[in-house]
């Protein structure tokens, strides 16, 4: 028993280690020993057709538009002591998203020529590329073994990437005021939308972290959180649950869900400009036909659904394949993303 348990903490390290793709490193109560260090590579794909709103079901983006991400992620855990770990990540993305041109103001009467048109087409096209988040959590394990449990204390840091907006920038920031000047907002120069890296605030969160392993080679995880946001972004509860079994000693498939929901009302961030129809085509948008505006706040809830595989290819090398779906929500995209990470664990100390 002993030595599956052995086995299985080994895979546990793995899961924890390297990262899941649903979104940054997924914490682990069993800890690393003092000395021991786990580096890892992580590479996403992230695409959405479909978002989710202010309420019901999700969505597909108007004028055709899709979302995409490719990210890069290295993530590091050391062991500062025994019972004690750090943790420090710092993702590189490429975000996208395309949708096609569209024309918002009619022409007044007498310009309907040409370069009128020219003037006014909107591109909501755009990308972006950089570092997100600095990321840095501290563990502390209160109980080992087949029964684990520990606090994690994390920060997260934006890196300087513009903030989200509203379809036009983050003035005005109420309907009203935006229906008051329309002609001042919708222009093609004023096109912000919310293409951006990350919400760009500070986070401080407290999470505690529980675990089962048993002698079969299984492993139950539930955590759960508090996740204090600053800048006016609204804070959130959060949780996780994840269940994974060990196989031949070298595949450890798992799956789990894991939920952020918002507890209070965010900072309104802009006014966003959304379709009654978003599958009507851009030629038969004009003025106030199939618009609707919305007041863009900076708070989110989803749900994530993911499942996936750890292949051990040495006994300090690891792969993850893994792949997750975004299946409610509301202000975030319908994301399914897939990911490959390798890992490396080794000691830094004798």
């Amino acid at each position: 028993m002993a030595t599956d348990l052995r086995r299985l903490s080994a895979g546990l390290v793995a899961v924890s280690v390297l990262a899941g793709a649903a979104g940054p490193a997924v914490a682990s109560p069993w800890t690393l020993p003092r000395g021991e260090i786990a580096a890892v590579v992580r590479f996403d794909y992230e695409s959405a057709r479909d978002e989710y709103l202010d309420e019901g079901g999700a969505v597909p983006y108007s004028l055709e538009g899709r979302y995409q991400a490719i990210g890069f992620t290295p993530d590091v855990r050391l062991g500062l002591l025994d019972g004690l770990e750090l943790e420090l990540w710092l993702p590189f993305k490429q975000v996208s998203y395309t949708a096609d041109p569209v024309i918002l103001i009619p022409a007044p009467a007498g310009a309907e020529g040409l370069d009128y048109y020219q003037e006014n087409v909107i591109h909501l096209s755009q990308s972006q590329f950089g570092p997100t988040d600095l990321n840095l959590a501290l563990r502390w394990q209160l109980l080992g073994g087949s029964e684990a449990l520990a606090l994690e204390a994390r920060l997260k840091t934006p890196t300087g990437y513009d903030p989200p907006q509203g379809t036009f920038g983050d003035r005005p920031t109420s309907a009203e005021a935006f229906l008051a000047d329309v002609g001042r907002y919708v222009a093609p120069e004023n096109v912000r939308d919310d293409v951006t890296l990350g919400d760009a605030q500070l986070d401080a969160s407290l999470r505690v972290l529980g675990g089962l392993s048993f002698s079969t080679g299984t492993f139950v995880r539930l955590d759960a959180g508090y996740i204090g946001r600053f800048g006016g972004a609204a804070d959130q509860v959060t949780g996780a649950v994840r269940a994974g079994q060990l196989l031949f000693d070298r595949l450890l498939p798992y799956a789990g869900v894991e939920a952020d929901l918002a507890v209070e009302r965010g900072r309104v961030i802009g006014v966003s400009v959304a379709a009654e129809d978003p599958e009507l085509p851009a030629a038969d948008y004009g003025g106030t036909t199939n618009l609707k505006l919305r007041e863009v706040r900076l708070e989110r809830d989803r749900a994530v659904v993911s499942f996936g595989t750890i292949v051990r290819l040495t006994p300090e090398v690891e792969l993850n394949l893994g792949h997750a779906r975004t299946v409610w929500g509301r202000n975030t995209a319908a994301v399914a993303a897939t990911s490959v990470g390798i890992g490396l664990r080794t000691r830094y100390l004798e």
